[in-house]
């Protein structure tokens, strides 16, 4: 097979590929073997069993609730999601005791399960000390200790169920969106197969800070039909993590993709009608030639679980990470309280998988081997049932968020002022690359672009750089040249053509302590990834309740001018602007590109930064020495008395111009760009309109839908006394971008549209 490492000179000799097998159903253990091999303590699988049986008590109430059936709260209204997972209890509680305490998990919207027992499984291995941590002012000790924090960990379980303040993510998120960050829990996803993405780049960011842990990514049947999910796949089996491009990392990423197989994405069956697969983990053998380990698991039985995530997380240490497992395992329920399921399976089915049921299975060998009486299964199951009801009597009592507090935690106020030690030293391979200035002192944009990204990774080791074509070729604009040989294959990176899961993997990598920067050659592919950046990078802080931080850069370039036609060429600030959690910035000259994507870097909230191509080779005066412009601060380019331009990105320059052409009539215009549409600074433009009493907002976006409209409204709500004509927009015909250059420069705006709407209101 030809070996494409060096050079990609053709070779055409014949050759067939062996995609090797992959083993199911291996492993033939029990609880007697597995203690007499020392391989696990009684104490261990006691905890396994009270995990699973915390797990299921949980889902009952909530299954209980729908009717008024759950006696402890009978009158309790509850409202939120009903994805159980009762039946899959093995998978959770037998993948999360394998799993060392500071490994991470990501999962589903049928994730409380799997909240449920990552936290359970590090709490039953937290020392005194870290077990106060828990319950601060606690006097207990010992199994009372122990006790009081499985209960807190109930309790704010329920509560984030309840939508309460005292949920994990304060209500914020519900079941759909639990995390517990301090546990590891990356949070649950709403988005079919969404968290995928956040889990591959999680351990991008693991394998890149070398602390060994690892990612337990789990996610449905259904989710591995899904694009972005393939997409992750790929990704994480790239041979650039593994190969001699590595260089002294040769590490895959240590990741285990558990595929959580209760055969039903929906109402729809994996199995012989959805899938052309006997089994999901052959999906593996498409994306590594060692078909990333995959193999099939018993998910009814705990403890062949456990024993396969161990084998893989172990892989996931050594460097020989992804690694696939698939949980055979089944859910007893619909895929919500309103699917009666009789539609679409039998009740011969689902009593089959009962027989084979992962509480009752563990429980018999317990029995069997003595190492729990009885008795002592009666006391534990009782124990479990009073906690929870415990739990939820306080978690129904306390207190709901305020109303007041619907917005706290939309965005964080906090940015990175000084880089932590514990970030690490810089590293070189190169000389860093110079941004060459004109004879007068003049930089381009395209620079602007490069000397910033340079100043950002040289200050902080944590700022990453990835998207398409960036490394050697210098991105297909040539603004990122030079950034490999300075900074190495580590942080200066190739990614795949997969929007999707550039957005979705620097929202992970951000998560564990990265400060990842990305990039999409044109801003018409962030519709590809607009899942991962409006439902999962602007929404992780608010949904967590203020858990987790995800800063990075989206850096989209816009094509509109250039004759690139109807995909290469749209303007998409807008749409963007309407995403809660999201901050946008869109710089119109060299001076502010360098100073708001420095800024935006150091900002811990996602940033989806705009830069125009018919830009890059636009010059400007940009100082040397470094400097910041803060978000939400418009900038006066031009002052004047008789109308305003409010504007952003390349159609400032039309306004400047038209400004000079009416001052030879006499009119005096005043040009504002607002720089950032998110956070937007009217006090600047309502100042300005209040001198005028004239206004036009321009910019390069298709009218329909602008946020010229959101502009013009404020303006026409706030300053309505000081108007002395109509707001005036003019932007892009409301069309798709030709590619023809003579009807391109009729869609597009220009000076004479804005003299037009000028005419219109002097």
């Amino acid at each position: 097979m030809p070996n494409y490492l060096s050079d990609m000179r053709p070779e055409f000799d014949p050759f067939e590929l062996d995609c090797g097998t992959i083993k199911g159903f291996q492993y033939k253990s029990d609880l007697k073997a597995e203690i007499e091999a020392k391989s696990i303590e009684k104490r261990e699988a006691v905890e396994i069993l009270e995990n699973m049986l915390m797990i299921r008590e949980l889902e009952e109430m909530i299954v209980k609730l729908r009717s008024g059936a759950y006696e402890p709260i009978s009158d309790f209204n509850y409202r939120g999601p009903t994805h159980v997972s009762i039946g899959q209890e093995g998978t959770a509680a037998g993948s999360c005791t394998a799993l060392a305490m500071n490994d991470k998990i990501t999962s589903t919207h049928r994730g409380h399960g799997d909240s449920m027992a990552k936290g359970t499984a590090v709490i039953f291995r937290m020392d005194e000390e870290a077990l106060l941590e828990r319950v601060p002012g606690s006097s207990g000790t010992g199994e009372e200790l122990l006790e009081e924090v499985l209960e807190d960990h109930v309790y704010h379980t329920i509560c984030e169920l309840f939508g309460k303040e005292d949920g994990y993510c304060k209500g914020r998120g519900g079941g759909m969106h639990i995390a517990d960050f301090a546990v590891g829990h990356l949070g649950a996803n709403a988005i079919v197969g969404g968290g995928v993405p956040i889990a591959t780049g999680a351990a991008m960011g693991l394998r890149y800070q070398k602390t060994g842990e690892v990612v337990c990514c789990f996610a449905g049947d259904g989710a591995y039909s899904n694009g972005v999910v393939l997409e992750a796949l790929n990704w994480a089996g790239q041979y650039q993590f593994t190969n001699e491009l590595a260089k002294d990392d040769k590490f895959g990423l240590p990741i285990i993709f558990l595929i959580q197989n209760n055969h039903y994405g929906m109402t729809g069956r994996a199995d012989n009608e959805v899938n052309g697969t006997s089994c999901l983990a052959r999906r593996a053998a498409g994306f590594s030639d060692n078909n990333m380990h995959a193999e099939v698991v018993n998910g009814m039985d705990p403890l062949a679980v456990r024993e396969a995530v161990l084998r893989a997380a172990e892989l996931c240490r050594k460097g020989e990470g992804p690694v696939v497992l698939e949980a055979d395992t089944y859910r007893y329920f619909g895929h919500s309280l309103g699917d009666p399921r009789n539609e679409y399976r039998t009740r011969e089915e689902e009593a089959a998988w009962k027989e084979v049921d992962p509480i009752e299975t563990l429980k018999a060998q317990l029995l069997s081997t003595g190492v729990m009486t009885e008795d002592e299964i009666t006391a534990m199951e009782r124990k479990v049932v009073d906690r929870n009801a415990t739990a939820a009597i306080r978690a129904a009592a306390s207190a709901d968020p305020a109303p007041e507090d619907t917005l706290t935690y939309m965005y964080t106020d906090t940015v990175c002022e000084t880089v932590p030690a514990e970030a690490g030293e810089i590293t070189l391979v190169g000389d860093l690359p110079e941004c060459k200035r004109d004879k007068d002192g003049l930089l381009t944009y395209r620079d602007a672009v490069k000397e910033a990204m340079i100043e950002e990774m040289n200050r902080d080791p944590r700022v990453i750089f990835y998207g398409e074509d960036v490394a050697d070729y210098g991105g297909a604009f040539k603004a990122t040249k030079g950034l490999l040989e300075a900074f190495g294959r580590q942080r200066v990176f190739n990614a795949p053509i997969s929007e999707a899961c550039i957005c979705g993997s620097a929202v992970g990598a951000a998560m564990v302590g990265l400060r990842p920067i990305v990039e999409l050659m044109y801003m018409d592919f962030a519709l590809m990834a607009s899942d991962q950046i409006s439902n999962q990078a602007a929404k992780w802080h608010y949904m967590s309740g203020a858990q987790v931080e995800v800063p990075m850069v989206i850096r989209a370039a816009v094509g509109g001018g250039k004759g690139y036609g109807g995909q290469h060429s749209q303007t998409l600030e807008s749409m963007f602007a309407h995403t809660p959690g999201l901050i946008v910035a869109y710089p119109a000259t060299p001076y502010d590109m360098k100073g708001l994507l420095k800024t935006a870097i150091r900002d811990n909230n996602p940033v989806m930064f705009v830069e125009s191509q018919v830009l890059y080779g636009f010059k400007g005066e940009v100082p040397e020495d470094e400097y910041l412009i803060p978000f939400g601060q418009a900038d006066i380019k031009r002052e004047g008395s008789d109308i305003t331009f409010v504007t952003w990105g390349p159609a400032l320059h039309d306004c400047l111009a038209t400004a000079e052409k009416l001052a030879v009539e006499g009119v005096e215009a005043e040009v504002i760009d607002l720089r950032t549409l998110v956070p937007l600074d009217m006090d600047t433009v309502l100042r300005s309109v209040e001198k005028t009493g004239r206004c036009i907002v321009a910019s390069q976006c298709i009218s329909i839908g602008s946020f010229t409209g959101e502009v013009a409204s404020q303006i026409q709500e706030q300053a309505f006394d000081y108007l002395d004509a109509p707001v005036m927009r003019v932007g892009a015909q409301n069309g798709i971008a030709p590619q023809s250059h003579i009807l391109e420069a009729a869609f597009m705006p220009d000076q004479d549209d804005l003299l037009a709407a000028v005419k219109a209101i002097i």
